[in-house]
């Protein structure tokens, strides 16, 4: 192995410790009691451009082929199983909402797991707020990163880039360009962020943008479940969830998101000057913003379709309505 990727393997397993994980094989309990007590453990420096690319792509590749041998060989199944397909024939509408219920199923975990190792470590930092602190000491202070930060930073834009991979081998969704849109957004704050050392606030856009995906997949889950079946608990549970989302969403995507982009265009320029950097950020920043406005009207869309017609359908659905009439009629008939 070339010496540059042992020493970024070197340093993946240093900063894996210190973010709570053992390479190799290690109890999920044990873990997570890890990840309280040594989130902060201090193994603080300076980011190294070649070594920590190098730590990312390995974090990418991890999860890339972690995310479709779970999908293939343990969600798809059990899936069908939930949805009642277990012994029938594998038609192409069946196929289709397995796909899709693994995606959404897997979704909702990698939300989930970020959501938590995020809550576990941004908030104790001790420039988490005010707002000015994610600033102040620029650049000294900021460039220099603990490696439970650096982990979940690194790991972080490793997720979007395999998963911008993933939405290119995956059903197409109406949405389908402006996801891509926001993974090389993602993508390019992290990178940007990481670089020039504004990683507390990038941090803190990690924090705030995932906690609304968790309902939001675990909705679609129960809506597949209940439209394969004609269960009507499920269809409930999509909607109490549904309902959940779209209060995390406003609060989180359209309330505290906007000011920290707030932060990042106006606040910031009190710290420092203007730069190539920094204005790249904030143009970045600005899409994302805009890319949830967007989507929060597709919301109110389908809020709207759901007090007229009292169902609603998953608004980043792909076009095989007519493929899955096959699977609507088996439901119509256990009803």
């Amino acid at each position: 192995m070339d010496a540059s990727w042992s020493a970024a393997l070197a340093a993946l397993r240093a900063d894996a410790r210190a973010f709570g994980v053992e390479i190799g094989v290690v109890k999920m309990t044990k873990t997570l009691k890890s990840v309280r007590k040594n989130a902060m453990r201090s193994t603080v420096r300076a980011p190294l451009g070649g070594l920590d690319a190098r730590q990312a792509v390995m974090y990418a590749v991890i999860m890339f082929v972690f995310n479709w041998l779970l999908r293939v060989v343990v969600v798809e199944p059990l899936g069908r199983v939930l949805m009642g397909f277990s012994g029938k024939a594998r038609t192409k509408a069946r196929n289709a909402r397995a796909e899709k219920f693994a995606q959404s199923a897997l979704e909702m975990v990698t939300y989930g797991a970020f959501s938590y190792f995020g809550a576990m470590i941004v908030p104790k930092q001790s420039w988490f707020w005010p707002s000015s602190e994610w600033w102040r000491g620029f650049p000294v202070k900021t460039l220099a990163t603990d490696g439970a930060l650096r982990c979940y930073y690194l790991a972080y834009g490793a997720r979007y880039v395999a998963g911008a991979v993933n939405v290119l081998l995956e059903h197409k969704r109406k949405d389908f360009w402006s996801m891509q849109l926001h993974h090389v957004s993602t993508i390019g704050v992290i990178w940007v962020s990481y670089v020039y050392g504004w990683t507390r606030v990038g941090a803190v856009i990690m924090l705030v943008l995932d906690p609304a995906d968790v309902p939001l997949h675990a909705a679609k889950c129960a809506k597949y479940i209940g439209d394969a079946r004609g269960n009507k608990r499920f269809q409930l549970l999509a909607d109490v969830l549904f309902a959940i989302f779209l209060v995390t969403f406003f609060v989180m995507r359209l309330v505290m998101y906007p000011y920290v982009v707030w932060s990042s265009h106006f606040e910031a320029r009190r710290y420092f000057g203007a730069s190539f950097g920094y204005w790249t950020c904030v143009v970045l920043l600005y899409i994302i913003l805009g890319l949830q406005v967007y989507w929060f009207k597709l919301i109110v869309n389908v809020v709207h379709r759901i007090l007229i017609t009292g169902s609603a359908e998953d608004v980043r659905s792909d076009d095989e309505d007519d493929d899955e009439e096959e699977d609507d009629d088996d439901a119509k008939k256990r009803r």
